[in-house]
């Protein structure tokens, strides 16, 4: 119907141009778009990074412990980290949130042993992820000699 109409026609023609050409009369908020997208962009990603960081399991009701362990676990040497990963493996397969009865976590820590333990942020180990627990193992095997805690796997 309006196909025919040169009147209607054109309108449409002259909003298509007057749009074109306000973006390149004004390019700079094209630019400021932009910039506010990969701005957002970038928030985003680092979020999910963050969210991402650190060892095996998911942390429980209390809490995973966060950036601290992250930066004390990476401070280790290859060799605390190596003895962490055979220790847990020997007494829980690896697994973080293990409870067996008295002993609890990847390390099987005594409740007891856990709570006075460096760096133990408390609670129970395992509801802690792996690396906060490993944490808490390195520094106990530093302070107190690993056949203390682990006779058989440490």
């Amino acid at each position: 119907m309006y196909e025919r109409d040169p009147r209607r026609r054109a309108g449409t023609e002259y909003r298509g141009r007057r749009v074109a050409s306000s973006i390149a009369r004004r390019p700079d908020r094209l630019a400021l778009w932009a910039v506010a997208m990969a701005v957002v962009a970038m928030i985003m990603a680092g979020a999910s990074a963050h969210a991402g960081s650190g060892g095996t399991g998911t942390g429980g009701g209390g809490g995973g412990g966060g950036d601290r362990y992250d930066r004390l676990w990476h401070d280790f040497s290859h060799k605390q980290k190596r003895w962490a990963y055979r220790t847990s493996d020997c007494e829980s397969g690896g697994r973080a949130h293990i409870d067996s009865g008295n002993y609890h976590g990847a390390f099987q820590f005594l409740l007891s042993t856990w709570r006075a333990a460096p760096r133990s942020p408390g609670g129970d180990a395992h509801k802690y992820r792996w690396r906060v627990q490993a944490v808490v193992a390195v520094e106990l095997k530093k302070r107190d000699g690993a056949k203390t805690y682990w006779p058989n796997c440490g």
